[in-house]
């Protein structure tokens, strides 16, 4: 039997090591299993208790507490499963194009099936948590997008009339306005009218916004491995 080193120093076999493996798999599984089960339970009913989100994961109502010990701990799990899943879409193709109002657009399509995934807890994850925590999920592209921002406005992109962090502060409070109008099926698009949104507000034009988006689309097919946004 092989045995190993723990790092005091303790001997401790093979066999027990490999089940310490298959224990923290586990319980990631069942981490992961439960926050699905979760964004599904709130989405249909925000009054679900963490016994009815036990239920929808196939696990027993303890097992949802050794992840989370209350109600508010699991909705900020889901915040940042959100804010994590932001982060990898935002690093699907790369550093954005060099050029301001294309970067722009590729970023706010390639964020909005994130936000998409889940728009359906923001009504009442704001009223549970407050705003500036749905607004936290948001940090992942804050940064970048002021960068991008900034550098329009320095070539003349974009317009100077606010500052960049302004712009898109106010990017942000759309974003969460457009995700209600999504849940009312006011808004059935991929992310387009997001991305025409975030180039209005910086200041192009609408119509040139359109043509904006649609080289995006081009451009994030051609540069992620699977040809396409992973929706």
């Amino acid at each position: 039997m092989e045995r190993a080193l723990t790092h005091s120093g303790t001997v401790v076999s093979g066999t027990a090591e490999s089940g310490g493996r298959q224990r923290r798999s586990q319980a990631a599984a069942n981490r992961n299993r439960i926050i699905e089960a979760a964004i599904t339970a709130f989405a249909a009913d925000p009054d679900a208790s963490m016994d009815d989100v036990a239920k929808a994961a196939g696990v027993v109502r303890r097992t949802v507490y050794a992840h989370f010990d209350s109600r508010e701990a699991l909705i900020n799990g889901i915040v940042d499963e959100a804010s994590t899943d932001l982060v990898a879409a935002l690093s699907q193709a790369g550093e954005p194009p060099e050029r301001p109002d294309l970067a722009t657009a590729v970023l706010a399509l390639l964020s909005w099936p994130v936000g998409d995934r889940f728009r359906m807890l923001l009504s009442f994850a704001r009223k549970e948590l407050g705003e500036q925590r749905i607004l936290d999920l948001m940090e992942p592209a804050r940064a970048v997008s002021i960068s991008v921002v900034e550098r329009g406005q320095r070539d003349g992109t974009f317009s100077t009339y606010l500052p960049a962090e302004t712009l898109v502060a106010m990017t942000e409070a759309i974003t969460i306005t457009l995700f209600d109008q999504a849940n009312s099926g006011l808004i059935t698009d991929s992310g387009e009218s997001f991305a025409a949104v975030c180039l209005v507000i910086a200041g192009i034009t609408p119509d040139r916004s359109a043509e904006i988006v649609a080289e995006a689309s081009e451009w994030i097919r051609e540069s992620l491995p699977s040809g396409r946004r992973e929706d």
